[in-house]
């Protein structure tokens, strides 16, 4: 698919048209928006093809300058050179602030190998529509260490407790990581024996939360399964179903996977206010799934008040999906964020989570507590369905706060290697994790 132009009367004055195949498949008077090629790429040809976007002959809507780099979007969707972006201000969208990231990185190396999921990351924007409370990433350095233009860019005060009203797209992306994979020397990439090669979108936000993102994201996995590069995505939003041709096409290089915590859709919106309803995230799931697409599960964070029977519902529904990884975490008293759960829960009128919430923030041993018993619970209930396997995260600080059989068995958990199959890359060790104690044993017993 290639994009290409004609002058008119003078240099500026352009019409385009989209080739593929040897046919015309678009024409345009004027320049086209970003939108628009962008779902000419979605729409036509080969699901991995890409319309390049550099020196295509685009120009800029501000200054008029051909765009032969780095290029945004302004609100309309009209393409603009990399200095006329950077001076645009911020926009209100949906009561989000959007405008431009100016961050050079593409993909970072990351340390989530040691939770088994990937040794690189590609977050698609800085910022995130669905402003989940119990969210970590405000915390880390990629938005902490960034007050000054997350500032001039979209007037954020306070990054954690804005969290959920800010936008920073990547519009570029696509194009820019074209140009590493084909400049770097492929064996100089990390891969580690539990991330085993595999690129994430997104762990910093979420790249189906809305169609410019998913756009982007659509261009970045592209160009990572023509690399023959293994891709995990994970989001909270149904739109990843937009692209099931992409994932198909990727094959056994991709699995895709959604947040549930849990089905009581009220609880689940107090903690993430502008998220879709987790069933809706499951019924995407769903459709992957009977497309043969690989899916996962991130069951995290798990709330205090879960008992067997609630984590027995939500295995029961991810068994449906097929024999997939339900990666699962307790939720973690550290930070700010644990305190506007706490606030969130208290405003949905959930006391009895208020109450649980307190004490393990009053209580450190009373954290620890509730975690090894909440891990212990859902890697039992797993026992009782075939072809369903759960991966645990238990917490650094959980692990040295534990001695013995105990700690060796967290610590287990924490080496194992996620079974699930990537083309290439299979685990180099079979899966370590099981119920921390039988039925018969408590866990007090063994703290």
């Amino acid at each position: 698919m290639e994009l290409t132009w004609d002058t008119g009367d003078s240099w500026f004055e352009r019409t385009y048209a989209v080739d593929h195949d040897g046919q015309t498949i678009a024409t345009f008077d004027d320049q086209p928006t970003l939108d628009e090629l962008r779902e000419l790429d979605r729409q036509h040809g080969d699901p991995t093809e890409r319309l390049d976007l550099w020196q295509a002959g685009l120009l800029c809507a501000e200054c008029n300058d051909e765009i032969n780099n780095r290029f945004a979007a302004n609100p309309q969707g009209e393409l603009l050179c990399w200095d006329c972006a950077m001076a645009t201000d911020s926009h209100d969208e949906q009561a989000i602030t959007v405008n431009t990231d100016p961050t050079k990185s593409v993909m970072s190396e990351s340390h989530l190998h040691t939770k088994s999921l990937c040794d690189h990351v590609i977050n698609v924007a800085t910022g995130c529509r669905h402003g989940c409370e119990f969210c970590y990433v405000p915390t880390t350095p990629a938005i902490d260490s960034r007050d000054g233009m997350l500032a001039d860019q979209a007037d954020v005060d306070d990054p954690q407790g804005d969290w959920g009203s800010y936008l920073l797209y990547r519009d570029d992306l696509p194009e820019r990581l074209s140009n590493i994979l084909e400049e770097r020397d492929p064996s100089g990439r990390k891969q580690t024996g539990r991330g085993r090669g595999v690129v994430m979108l997104s762990s910093g936000t979420d790249c189906y939360q809305d169609r410019r993102a998913a756009q982007i994201t659509r261009g970045a996995v592209a160009e990572l399964v023509c690399h023959d590069i293994p891709v995990r995505i994970l989001t909270r939003s149904p739109a990843v179903v937009r692209d099931i041709d992409l994932f198909q096409a990727a094959d056994d290089r991709i699995t895709v996977g959604s947040s549930i915590p849990s089905f009581e859709t009220p609880l689940v919106r107090a903690m993430e206010p502008n998220a879709p309803p987790p069933m809706q995230r499951w019924e995407a799931l769903d459709r992957l799934q009977q497309a043969g697409v690989p899916v996962f599960v991130s069951m995290s964070p798990t709330y205090p008040t879960m008992d067997k029977d609630d984590f027995h519902e939500l295995l029961s529904y991810f068994r449906a999906l097929g024999e997939v990884v339900v990666f699962h975490e307790p939720i973690n008293p550290r930070g700010q964020n644990f305190q506007q759960c706490l606030d969130a829960a208290d405003r949905a009128g959930y006391d009895n989570v208020v109450e649980e919430l307190q004490q393990m923030q009053d209580s450190h041993q009373y954290w620890v507590e509730y975690a090894l018993e909440q891990l212990n619970t859902v890697q039992q209930v797993a026992t009782r369905f075939d072809g369903l396997q759960v991966h645990s995260w238990p917490d650094d600080e959980l692990v040295r706060s534990t001695s013995g059989q105990l700690r060796s068995k967290l610590k287990a958990m924490q080496r194992a290697v996620s079974p699930e199959p990537f083309s290439k890359c299979d685990p180099e060790t079979p899966p370590e994790q099981s119920e921390l104690a039988r039925e018969s044993e408590s866990i007090n017993q063994l703290i």
